[in-house]
């Protein structure tokens, strides 16, 4: 297999961020398969070479930076306004999160749709790569900004209380999983899903998801280069 076979192989199973996937708040019996189909990722991922890792990681990611918690925030906070969410029907979470910011921040825009789009940056036939959210909002929006961080859930907390909120790559089983935090308290976050499959609160405008924190803990812990506790800021210039 070449390198660019190679690669397309190993970014599209790695980055699936479609539906299919089993969710780890609903199934944590199940942790052996997750346990078993991330390490089968890992696996690859060490069998690369240096010039796979450095193609993967100029194509695929940008690297986090540690976010500084000042640890100002309150000990729960929501997101308001808070737009509502699509729902996705298929692989399309990375277009989904990224509606979800540019309505929040006043566009009308379809997450689907935009996914659909030809010019939705990063794409592979599974989903999107993370820096898809860099691309397409400082390149293609122009007007906004992304900042990639890694960190703990007391750091993403501190970053939603800022009033924005804020994208996280979860693992849900078999797959990876963009969503935007929207709120917390003291026991849970508080998701905007796209996937009706992981939606557990209903008639609730604010968010339509809680995960309660050492679950998400484990699914947010992805143990990938760059991958791990990653979450993404998008500010408005």
């Amino acid at each position: 297999m070449n390198l660019k076979s190679f690669i397309r192989t190993l970014l599209v199973t790695v980055m699936l961020s479609c539906v299919t996937g089993i969710s780890a708040q609903k199934h944590e019996g199940q942790s052996g398969n997750q346990s078993n189909s991330l390490s089968k990722l890992i696996n690859m991922l060490g069998n690369m070479t240096d010039e796979q890792k450095a193609y993967a990681r100029a194509n695929w990611l940008v690297a986090p930076d540690t976010y500084v918690n000042m640890r100002d925030h309150p000990s729960s906070y929501i997101i308001s306004p808070n737009p509502e969410p699509d729902t996705q029907n298929s692989c399309e979470c990375s277009g989904c999160s990224s509606a979800y910011l540019l309505r929040f921040y006043g566009e009308n825009v379809n997450g689907v749709e935009l996914f659909n789009q030809p010019t939705f940056p990063c794409k592979h036939s599974e989903g999107a790569y993370p820096k898809c959210f860099k691309v397409l909002f400082e390149e293609q929006h122009n007007n906004y900004t992304t900042e990639y961080y890694t960190g703990s859930t007391d750091d993403l907390k501190n970053a939603v209380s800022k009033g924005i909120p804020v994208i996280v790559l979860l693992f849900n089983g078999k797959t990876l999983h963009y969503v935007p935090v929207v709120g917390y308290d003291n026991d849970y976050l508080f998701i905007q899903d796209s996937v009706n499959e992981y939606r557990n609160v209903v008639d609730c405008k604010s968010f339509n998801r809680t995960v309660e924190i050492s679950v998400f803990d484990k699914m947010w812990n992805i143990p990938i280069e760059s991958c791990g506790r990653l979450f993404v800021i998008v500010k408005k210039k």
